[in-house]
């Protein structure tokens, strides 16, 4: 017999579409990160380094759309699928793991794994990356910093959604720790069926 999920579950479900939204968001770009290697390989085929050039700097492109503007954009691109679709497959349980050592465990010893390994490891690598990412965030947005060869000017852009991203994490980290513990308390399925108890 199912039974309803509490008001903690939903609260829970809730944050995590919250969470897993910008991963969602940015799986769109990988439409454009396709399009900019295109016109990049394109580009070097026929020789050309700048696209179209103005007077007046514009926030982010600069004074010309170049070639370099298109490399930036790639890992600009690739950047904010990894930070923001790792958190999207966290929740989806599409990250790595040693699945031939948890399929012969317990669903309550996986459970047990993934709380300490979220305590003990994950919180803690997420609380230096934001710590230094948001360092590193400010000192590119204070010295403006940006392509010296004709690319994008706002490094600060992408180097800010660093410890955003890894925030996010942290915040991912501590719901599956709270559905982990909770799972603990009830019976739940035996081993090879899932990762983490729900």
């Amino acid at each position: 017999m199912q039974t309803r999920p509490s008001t903690v579950q939903r609260a829970l479900a809730l944050v995590q579409d919250i969470l897993c939204l910008p991963g969602k968001i940015t799986a769109w770009l990988i439409l454009p990160l396709i399009l900019a290697i295109v016109l990049s390989v394109v580009a070097a085929q026929m020789g050309w380094s700048t696209f179209i050039s103005w007077t007046e700097a514009i926030p982010v492109l600069g004074k010309a759309l170049t070639v370099n503007s298109i490399f930036d954009l790639q890992w600009y691109i690739f950047a904010l699928l990894v930070l923001f679709g790792g958190i999207w497959s966290f929740f989806e349980d599409r990250h790595v793991t040693v699945d031939t050592i948890a399929i012969k465990l317990s669903a309550r010893t996986r459970a047990l794994i993934a709380i300490l390994g979220d305590i003990f490891l994950l919180l803690p690598f997420c609380a230096l990356l934001v710590f230094y990412g948001w360092k590193f965030f400010a000192i590119a947005w204070q010295t403006g910093e940006g392509s010296q060869q004709g690319g994008l000017t706002a490094h600060w852009l992408i180097k800010g959604a660093l410890p955003v991203a890894f925030a996010l994490l942290a915040l991912a980290g501590l719901i599956r720790i709270a559905r982990s513990i909770g799972g603990l308390r009830r019976p739940g399925p035996q081993k090879g069926d899932v990762h983490h108890v729900d």
